[in-house]
């Protein structure tokens, strides 16, 4: 990957992207992809795959079938998915969880059909499963990068999004928030590093072209 970015990600523990606007969000991911050598991409509120799809990402990367892996775990059962996932991880440059809000809506039938399964369950759940994600990417190098969105709308309210926020505090060692400016550039800030200080970075010319 460019060395721009990688100077940005660590591969040294859980790398947090917040966003308010998922357009810039989307066009992040897309510029990280554009200069992966492999990706492992978990695409669970599907945005990616479906620009893709519709032509209008990558289509100037030469087989890019062959660079980017796209996970769409089945409702409900993300796990089904893990052991493939991890299995790809030996030869790709990065793994994108996209996103962290849409990892409960897989889950809201079983919050809903049992008390019992209360949220800190599924924050619980998704713990384990980001740092499963981050032991093997420390291991082999890559870094793990979760998408989350500071606040999501729910009916016609916009609200601050699940206690998934206070996980990503806890468990990240980078933290980034990113979004548009100029139309067209993308503004990345970052809030905590390791290595780096507190600075925001501007990348020209990012917009998705129609």
């Amino acid at each position: 990957m460019n060395t721009a970015y990688n100077d940005i990600l660590s591969p040294n523990g859980l790398n947090t992207l917040t966003f308010h606007d998922p357009y810039a969000k989307l066009c992040f991911t897309a510029m990280l992809a554009s200069q992966c050598r492999k990706l492992i991409y978990i695409d669970l509120d599907t945005a990616f795959t479906a620009y893709v799809k519709a032509g209008l990402l990558l289509n100037n990367i030469i087989n890019f079938h062959k660079i980017i892996e796209i996970y769409i775990p089945r409702e409900g059962r993300f796990e089904s998915i893990l052991t493939d996932i991890i299995s790809s991880m030996s030869d790709s440059s990065i793994v994108i969880f996209d996103s962290v809000n849409s990892f409960y809506n897989m889950y809201y039938k079983k919050i809903n059909a049992d008390s019992r399964h209360r949220m800190s369950n599924f924050n619980h759940l998704l713990s384990i499963f980001l740092m499963l994600l981050v032991k093997h990417g420390t291991s082999l190098n890559i870094p793990i990068l979760a998408t989350s969105m500071i606040r999501y709308k729910k009916d016609k309210e916009w609200v601050q999004s699940p206690a998934s926020k206070r996980l990503l505090q806890k468990k990240s060692i980078v933290k980034l928030n990113v979004s548009i400016v100029n139309e067209g550039d993308l503004s990345v800030e970052i809030i905590t590093h390791p290595i780096l200080t507190p600075k925001t970075i501007i990348f020209g010319n990012q917009g998705i072209k129609f």
